[in-house]
């Protein structure tokens, strides 16, 4: 989706290409289900495999940043964790622990092609504030100007809602990030087919391939 809500409004699937492509500005969402692998520890593989196609969307003259989950899985392989902790206080440590192993491997693959990785943790109340979500705005933006990708996550080593759920969620700080920043595309990575008119373990639930209208419904 892009930040211009009108953008995509009756248009046809080709034009909605179009409009994803003419965004200057691309926020991708990736979830930790996209980035683990079966046993939900962190694939590195699949993780430089993510860095290689945002530094060839960064070759394309675009500007990225990415909003990544994967902070608990990263502990839990850095720990030989083999199930993922069930009290808060021991997810939060796994998360810190894992957050900077996330960083270095994004890094690692950034450096070999002369990129950056710029680590940012937000909480989505932070952006409810209007100095705070200024000052994320600037930093961002600068960030961008010289040359780095930023890295950003929930903080979860603070964050309490985001870490009960089995899998942290990421949209609603994406989207947030998304509409930080001018003539921008947010791209929602996930193991799911794309967007359902319902539930999807729901029977006849249909993927959506264009939302021509958002409202309360």
């Amino acid at each position: 989706m892009t930040n211009n809500p009108e953008a995509l409004d009756g248009q046809s699937p080709s034009q909605d290409r179009k409009a994803l492509a003419d965004a200057t500005t691309w926020v991708v969402k990736v979830g930790s289900r996209s980035l683990t692998d079966d046993s939900g520890r962190l694939d590195l593989d699949q993780v430089a495999n993510l860095a290689n196609q945002l530094i060839a969307l960064s070759g394309m003259g675009k500007q990225v940043l990415l909003v990544s989950s994967g902070a608990v899985a990263s502990g839990m392989g850095k720990l030989g964790l083999k199930s993922r902790p069930s009290d808060l206080a021991t997810l939060q440590a796994v998360a810190a622990i894992g957050q900077a192993h996330l960083i270095q491997v994004y890094e690692k693959t950034f450096a070999a092609h002369s990129k950056h990785a710029a680590q940012i943790l937000l909480t989505a109340s932070e952006l409810d504030d209007r100095v705070a979500y200024l000052n994320v705005r600037n930093t961002l933006s600068r960030l961008l100007e010289l040359g780095a990708i930023p890295i950003i996550n929930e903080n979860d080593s603070v964050a309490v809602d985001e870490l009960k759920t089995t899998f942290g969620d990421n949209d609603r700080l994406a989207g947030m990030v998304a509409g930080l920043m001018h003539d921008s595309a947010l791209v929602i990575l996930s193991d799911v087919h794309g967007l359902y008119d319902r539930d999807p373990q729901s029977p006849g639930a249909m993927v959506l391939s264009t939302v021509s209208k958002i409202d309360e419904t």
